[in-house]
C-alpha cells in the first residue's frame, strides 16, 4: 500500500471523561462533514451503542438534526450519515471510529477520525491505535479539543 492510498487519520483528544461529550463531538463532526456533501460512517462497538447514537443525533442540536440511518435500514440507505458496528462493507468519505478497536479496513475512506477522551481505558486504547497507525505509516494529525 502506498502512502497516497492511505487515509488521513485525525485523533481528536477531548479533555473530558464523559461519554456523552464524545457522542456530542461525534455528532458535531458528522454534521459538519455531511453538510459539506461528504458521506460519513460512524462505527460503534455494538448495536446498543449504535441505537444510543441514533437517538442522540436527533436531539444533540436544538435547531437541527443530523440526517442519518442505522446500517442495514433499507429505507434510509442513502442517508449522509450511517451508524453501525460493522465497517467492513461501508464506504464513505469519513469514518468516525467510536469502537475502541482498530478499524477492519481503512481503504474505503479518505479520512478516519478517532475520538478519544481522558478516561484511562479509552486513552490507552487510543494510544494503541495511534501506534498501529504510525507503524503502518498513515498520515497522522492530532487535535486537542478543550471546549
Amino acid at each position: 500500500m502506498t502512502q497516497k492510498s492511505k487515509p488521513r487519520i485525525d485523533f481528536y483528544k477531548l479533555n473530558s471523561q464523559n461519554r456523552t461529550r464524545i457522542n456530542r463531538f461525534c455528532c458535531q463532526l458528522a454534521d459538519k462533514v455531511a453538510k459539506m456533501g461528504n458521506p460519513v460512517f460512524v462505527r460503534t462497538k455494538d448495536e446498543a451503542e449504535s441505537r444510543l447514537l441514533d437517538d442522540i443525533m436527533w436531539t444533540f442540536n436544538d435547531s437541527s438534526f443530523v440526517p442519518h440511518a442505522i446500517q442495514g435500514d433499507t429505507e434510509d440507505a442513502d442517508a449522509p450519515v450511517i451508524i453501525g458496528h460493522s465497517a467492513s462493507a461501508s464506504k464513505a468519505y469519513l469514518l468516525i471510529n467510536l469502537s475502541g478497536e482498530f478499524p477492519e479496513s481503512t481503504l474505503n475512506y479518505e479520512r478516519v477520525a478517532e475520538i478519544i477522551s481522558d478516561d484511562p481505558e479509552n486513552l490507552q486504547k487510543g494510544r494503541v491505535r495511534y501506534s498501529a497507525y504510525k507503524k503502518d505509516a498513515y498520515p497522522l494529525h492530532y487535535h486537542e479539543i478543550t471546549s
